[in-house]
């Protein structure tokens, strides 16, 4: 066993603000990563980094995450950035992840939108002070956060979460607060719902980081009738908010957790409300509004152009550009004598109804009807902006019509205040409707489908949405606002390059891209392709919304041209069969921003939308499915957090940590939600039951993330008693009926042998789901000689022929296994044993294969056979006409790109 981790005792205050006691060395061991072939961006220690879609014309800074080899970084160590001409770039910097000798592996950082240049790098250091930091003040009713730009006030209780923002000592919002518009009764029945609004009243304020370079505070609470007076609570909220130094906006992610019931509420409208006061002339107010495209909607509360009669050229280019007309007495005289008699437009909206179709919608009042042809378009960025040429309040909405139904609101423009709310639901559409789409089951044999009663709820699902505002000194140019508008679209990330990634023996075994051969680069491009089949898929099948966006489908029908999101188990995908890991990867590999921003969204859709974070079924995930959390099958491996790191550890998002560290609850939930409760009878020998894999790697690897991340050895201790257990069972891997069942103890992290099913009990689920890369990584990090040794022998047997596994277990036996899936199991065991027969063997399984052969180049499908023109991959040359394979699934796009990118790794030599 390796040497014991010591607990860290440094705090997160510490390491952000302690950095004159620290000492600038670096440590050193023999067990760091060698470097491979590619040279990775690193050099005297310093990690170099890059904005992931290039420069930003406007940035808002951001947070990232840097990998470290093992024994290269010592905890201890502060680090600075400079940007690539040497200029110092302040940077808040904190420890994500620990290796097991005490040395950090991953380290999070902040900037601000002061970090402008096209790269930068990291490395052993003091880190620059910002010119003016950002300060925190706390007194018992609320929480001040100022950086010498804005000043922010938040509320420690009450039904006001943000009293104000102001810049320059001037207030530009606020009375800020979370509302919540809920009603009786989806909209489609005959008599009219019964409608309420709920205020989010917080509870509670924590200071997460104090500065100096970013400063986070968490409020929670819960929504509350009559502004607080409501006896019932419902929707638990978080809302973090952000502030670096010297900038001028301020980001805010708000997230709820249903407790509710679907049954009998339905949300109409959830938001986030400011009140913005005004005092300039209406003809120098203005609204503005972004397009995700780069354009821009404005127009002023008095409009001045288009009249009958000319105010002059200067009032008109003025009320294009927003800036302040010229006096009153140098307009035109007609124009001069009248304006006031025309319209004021009070109340403005913006609606992105899908992700095709935005519009505006203007009125004078409530007296009054709307126009709602006042501007349309099909992306709208979710950028938004009242006020004057003396400032303002700007904001948005991240993910604008890819969440969609989703609108902004601006009442009272022509009046002393207006009010802005920042609907991530719009009140404009249906109310959310969260039940399952049937009151039946369909049947697991026809349709794929598990329904069980009283499984098919979405308690404890959560889903988030990321704000932003800004507090301007003037109304912004509408070249700012398509800059800024671009920052929510897509915002700014800080990367490293692929082979820093790579040589820095992180997330267990993968290869960089390789062409030296036609074969492949046939594969690599085959990567390639596939990905950016599945970007256009999402855009051309809008696989976008409030709760679906982040997801794809599971198979293909070929005869409808459509792939099967009304056939239970074939609809939705959840991630399923390592979907999310296969876009980390090759991002990884690649450095395509298509696959981060893929990847990213699946992550937050299957750690917030697929997993239960409390209640019946905490910790655990739903199966894929019609309806995300509609199926039965509550599973560990939907909601663990093995794969989940990918996306935590590149962009250090605290909400994302805080959904990882909620899936331990599933050790607990496994007493009373058996995953084999449908296939097996009761057993009675442990507290719960569960399969080797996929269960017991999923609940592993939580422990295993929880442990990085803490330093905590005695989530270690839990995976070394499972390993060692396992490797006391007669048949190893190979132990258990129904895909390897055993007994498992929550409270010791035990497991039992339950005496059945050894060898025939069908192991292909057992690595399908990263069960291998678990393994992998793990040994990698912790020494148990004796699970080595069962694992080497499962891995060597699994695909052996029958005289072989005779010959070791004196019989014959099928494991039920898929060959893509399982050629990088045997490959390893033909590494490991420097057998390279074995590793042919597991190439030769994976070619043989036809779900592991590239899928051909898409096709269009038009005319009369779809309703519009589509995409899809050809099926007519399939060697399989059964089951899923009688098309295309995701299934295979994981599982064959994943099986590709581990065995170059594994077996170089031996690809084709």
């Amino acid at each position: 066993m390796s040497p014991q981790s010591p607990q860290f005792p440094l705090s997160r205050r510490v390491f952000l603000g302690g950095v004159s006691a620290l000492a600038a060395t670096a440590v050193t061991s023999a067990t760091a990563t060698p470097a491979t072939a590619a040279t990775p961006a690193t050099a005297g220690g310093e990690v170099r980094l890059h904005w992931l879609d290039g420069r930003p014309a406007a940035t808002t800074g951001c947070a990232f995450g840097v990998p470290w080899p093992r024994g290269t970084l010592a905890r201890n160590v502060p680090l600075a950035l400079h940007a690539v001409d040497g200029t110092a770039v302040p940077v808040q910097s904190w420890p994500l992840a620990y290796w097991p000798d005490g040395s950090v592996k991953w380290t999070g950082h902040a900037v601000t939108s002061s970090a402008t240049a096209d790269a930068f790098a990291v490395a052993p250091g003091a880190p620059a002070p910002p010119p003016v930091p950002v300060t925190v003040r706390r007194s018992p009713r609320e929480i001040v956060l100022a950086n010498g730009t804005v000043e922010l006030k938040l509320a420690t209780t009450g039904a006001v979460a943000v009293p104000s923002l102001s810049r320059g000592g001037r207030v530009v919002a606020r009375d800020g607060e979370l509302v919540l518009q809920l009603q009786d009764q989806p909209d489609d029945e005959t008599r009219a719902p019964r409608r309420e609004d709920w205020a989010g009243i917080v509870e509670r304020a924590e200071v997460e980081q104090p500065g100096p370079v970013r400063a986070v505070v968490k409020l929670t609470g819960r929504y509350r009738r009559d502004r607080g007076r409501g006896t019932r609570a419902i929707l638990p909220w978080t809302l973090r908010v952000y502030l670096g130094a010297g900038d001028d906006s301020v980001r805010i992610v708000h997230s709820f957790r249903w407790d509710a019931d679907e049954n009998h509420d339905f949300v109409r409208g959830l938001g986030l409300r400011f009140s913005v006061p005004l005092t300039d002339e209406p003809h120098n107010r203005h609204v503005r509004f972004g397009t995700a495209a780069g354009g821009v909607w404005g127009e002023p509360v008095r409009v001045l152009t288009g009249l009958r009669r000319d105010p002059g050229a200067a009032v008109r280019k003025a009320q294009t550009d927003g800036t302040a007309t010229p006096p009153v007495a140098e307009w035109g005289q007609q124009v001069r004598d009248g304006y006031r008699n025309l319209a004021l437009w009070n109340d403005f909206t913006l609606f992105q109804e899908s992700a095709r179709h935005f519009a505006v919608w203007k009125r004078t009042s409530a007296a009054g009807s709307w126009l709602k042809h006042a501007g349309r378009g099909d992306r709208a960025s979710g950028f938004g902006y009242v006020g004057s040429p003396v400032g303002g309040l700007g904001f948005g909405l991240r993910d604008f019509w890819q969440r969609a139904p989703r609108s902004l609101d601006v009442r009272g423009a022509a009046t002393d205040t207006a009010s802005v709310t920042l609907w991530s639901y719009s009140p404009l559409a249906p109310a959310m409707d969260l039940r399952t789409y049937d009151t039946v089951a369909h049947g697991l044999d026809l349709s794929y489908e598990d329904v069980q009663e009283g499984f098919a709820t979405p308690q404890g699902m959560v889903r988030s949405t990321e704000l932003r505002l800004w507090a301007t000194a003037a109304t912004p140019s509408r070249d700012t606002i398509a800059a800024l508008s671009a920052t929510l679209t897509a915002p700014p990330q800080l990367v490293t390059d692929p082979a820093t990634y790579h040589a820095a023996g992180v997330f267990g075994r993968w290869s960089l891209p390789d062409r030296s051969t036609p074969a492949r680069a046939a594969l690599e491009d085959g990567i390639a392709r596939e990905i950016g089949f599945y970007a256009d898929q999402v855009d051309e099948r809008e696989w976008y919304g409030f709760w679906h966006y982040g997801d794809v489908m599971h198979t293909y029908d070929a005869d409808r041209h459509e792939w099967r999101y009304d056939v239970g188990g074939y609809a939705w995908d959840n991630a399923e069969l390592g979907t999310d890991a296969l876009l980390w990867y090759a991002f990884l590999r690649s450095g395509d921003p298509r696959a981060f921003r893929l990847a990213h969204a699946m992550t937050q859709h299957v750690s917030e939308v697929d997993t239960h974070h409390s209640g019946r079924f905490a910790g655990l995930g739903s199966r894929h499915a019609v309806v995300h959390w509609g199926d039965g099958a509550k599973e560990a491996r939907v909601g663990e957090s093995f794969t989940k790191r990918f996306s935590y550890y590149l962009t250090a998002d605290e909400l994302l940590g805080e959904l990882i560290r909620s899936s331990l609850q599933a050790d607990e939930t496994l007493r009373t939600v058996d995953p084999l409760r449908e296939v097996l009878p009761p057993q009675t020998k442990a507290p719960a039951r569960v399969r080797i894999g996929p269960d017991w790697y999923a609940l592993a690897g939580n422990w295993l993330t929880e442990w990085e991340r803490t330093g905590d050895v005695r989530w270690r201790d839990r995976i070394v008693t499972g390993l060692r257990d396992i490797a006391t069972f007669p048949a190893g891997l190979f132990t258990g009926e129904a895909g390897g069942a055993v007994g498992f103890d929550p409270a010791t992290g035990h497991l039992v042998n339950l005496e059945k099913g050894d060898f025939d009990g069908g192991y292909n689920l057992s690595m399908a789901f990263l069960g291998e890369q678990f393994l992998w990584e793990t040994l990698d990090l912790v020494d148990v000689p004796e699970f080595r040794r069962t694992y080497l022998d499962f891995a060597r047997y699994a695909q052996a022929p029958a005289a072989e596994k005779i010959a070791r277990y004196g019989r014959d036996f099928n494991p039920g296994l898929f060959k893509t899936i399982y050629s990088r199991v045997t490959a390893w065991a033909g590494e490991q044993l420097g057998d390279a027969s074995l590793r042919r063997r597991g190439w030769d399984q994976f070619t043989s294969d036809p779900a592991g052969k590239p899928w051909p180049p898409a096709e269009r499908v038009t005319g009369p056979a779809v309703a519009s023109p589509v995409t899809e991959i050809p099926t007519r040359t399939t060697t399989n006409p059964a089951g899923d394979f009688a098309t295309f699934a995701t299934n295979d796009f994981a599982q064959r790109n994943l099986a590709v990118i581990a065995l170059l790794a594994i077996a170089p030599g031996e690809a084709p």
